[in-house]
């Protein structure tokens, strides 16, 4: 039977931040499940083009993907994807996924979002934690997070809360496009009474956002609302895709939806 891993993200036009995060969790997951055929795919049509325009690189999008599996003749499929959880993207990906499994008549699973239990949220935080040992008791570190309009977006303030639970209560979290906000969290901080902040993305890349919401130098970029608040801004430009929890985070939930076809295709 000839298996593939589709390996699915929403892709960036930051080269050096792709290399680092994408391309790291997907040749993890490679590495890790080498009796899979790898495929991959990016859901964002305008960064698709962009970086066809820019750098001359295709990648394929998620209707093409799964045309190229089927053409391939694969017979069963495990779907990977960086995304934190449920919510459009989600949404987007086990509509297509599922659509074509029902064409094609193959079995496919897709493995749950990163964020999906509290477990998970309590690894992620166990990440940021490691990689943030450096911040002294007397400083602050800010995390950005993308927002959502569903439901599942209450996982910001869940991760703040494991990361107090574990003794990190200078370790804030808020979004850029849902809640809680920036300006939700600012008197936590100050509260806090740290002198300075370090802010980094809560998100699988370090691109748009980090670059510009995060770290800018408009007024309304975080690094700036610090800045004008009298305290330290200390930008880090590192995306959770850098971190080895977080890398292999993505595989263990990948090794539970191969378990879960296992059994399935056992009966």
């Amino acid at each position: 039977m000839k298996r593939g891993m589709l390996f699915v993200s929403f892709g960036t036009s930051h080269e050096e931040t792709r290399v680092k995060t994408i391309d790291a969790i997907e040749a993890k997951v490679r590495e890790t499940f080498p009796d899979c055929t790898p495929y991959s795919a990016w859901t964002s049509g305008i960064i698709i083009k962009k970086v066809k325009a820019e750098r001359g690189e295709h990648h394929d999008t998620l209707d093409e993907a799964l045309a190229r599996m089927a053409a391939d003749g694969v017979e069963d499929l495990i779907v990977s994807t960086t995304c934190l959880m449920e919510g459009a993207e989600m949404a987007k990906i086990r509509k297509a996924v599922d659509a074509w499994s029902d064409e094609q008549d193959v079995p496919t699973k897709i493995a749950q979002p990163l964020l999906s239990a509290r477990d998970d949220r309590v690894a992620v935080a166990k990440a940021v934690i490691d990689e943030f040992s450096h911040v002294g008791e007397s400083d602050a570190l800010l995390l950005m997070g993308h927002g959502s309009p569903a439901a599942s977006n209450e996982v910001y303030s869940q991760i703040q809360d494991e990361l107090h639970a574990l003794g990190r209560e200078r370790f804030f979290v808020a979004t850029v496009e849902g809640e809680p906000t920036f300006d939700d969290v600012w008197p936590l901080i100050e509260a806090s009474g740290a002198a300075r902040v370090y802010l980094a993305p809560l998100m699988i890349v370090a691109g748009d956002h980090a670059a510009n919401d995060l770290a800018g130098d408009d007024d309304d970029s975080w690094a700036s609302m610090v800045a004008a608040r009298g305290l330290e801004a200390v930008p880090v430009l590192k995306g959770l895709g850098e971190y080895a929890g977080i890398q292999q985070l993505v595989c263990d939930h990948v090794q539970d939806a191969l378990t879960i076809r296992e059994v399935a295709l056992r009966g």
